[in-house]
């Protein structure tokens, strides 16, 4: 006898969404080894003490996680994913029948509340100190890598910026110098000026202009390293393009380092 699915029905079932998802989940692994509880010491000078609640900021940076995992760039399609996954809204703390954030909240909290506070840096070192912790990060063999991250800007909003800036000169024998200054006649070098000519946007201000064989434009870059034992990023950057070097990939072993950061 041939079967028919019957139609969709409304349904009111009891489940625990966490019994859904494999243990080997890379999400499920995550929460397993990682608490984001420390977010919420990290971000309670940004928050009012009056008002209404706010959106949990844990559920935000959650969210901004997953969107980085499964390479989901546009936050509005990030918000639509987190609404349709299960996995994905039990990572982030949200029931079934929770809404999702909308995405404009990321574009709004990045102007406002966490513009210029640093806190991004300082939840991500913390990651890393408590992956370090955990034993996935090792420390024995480093991978560093730049891209060169295109501005949204045109190129008729190229310009030619001048200035002058003063020659660093590097001591590297500082017990010397200090030797030298002491002797008869010594004189503290001149400082030397030269004129400096670099490109900027009129409207993105911040970026550079990277002027390479195989890549030109206006841009920034953004440089990272990379543990190699479970491919936890160590470290990021990002700065005007004219300030660094494209596509400059090296590997170290920790030999190579006087010491490390997080040791």
């Amino acid at each position: 006898m041939m079967k028919r699915q019957r139609g969709k029905q409304l349904e009111l079932i009891c489940m625990d969404l966490s019994e859904m998802i494999p243990d080997n989940h890379l999400l499920k692994q995550i929460d397993k080894h990682i608490s984001f509880d420390f977010i919420y010491e990290k971000v309670e000078h940004l928050y009012s003490e009056r008002g209404r609640s706010s959106i949990d900021p844990v559920v935000l940076i959650k969210m901004l996680i997953v969107g980085y995992l499964y390479g989901i760039k546009s936050e509005r399609r990030l918000e639509d994913e987190i609404r349709l996954n299960i996995a994905y809204r039990w990572f982030c703390g949200l029931g079934m029948s929770d809404k999702v954030p909308d995405h404009s909240t990321f574009s709004q909290n990045r102007r406002r509340r966490f513009n210029g506070s640093g806190v991004f840096k300082d939840i991500f070192n913390e990651i890393v100190i408590r992956c370090i912790e955990e034993g996935l990060v090792a420390g024995e063999d480093v991978v560093s890598d730049g891209t060169f991250i295109p501005a949204n800007a045109t190129k008729s909003s190229k310009i030619i910026i001048k200035e002058t800036v003063e020659k660093s000169a590097i001591n590297y024998m500082d017990e010397l110098d200090a030797e030298l200054s002491q002797m008869k006649g010594y004189k503290e070098p001149e400082p030397k000026l030269i004129d400096k000519e670099f490109y900027k946007s009129t409207t993105d201000t911040e970026c550079g202009y990277i002027n390479q064989p195989n890549k030109k434009g206006l841009g920034y870059m953004a440089e990272m390293s990379v543990d190699t034992k479970n491919g936890i990023i160590t470290g990021a950057d990002v700065f005007p393009a004219n300030n660094g070097t494209y596509n400059n990939s090296q590997t170290y072993k920790k030999s190579d380092f006087r010491y490390w950061a997080f040791y």
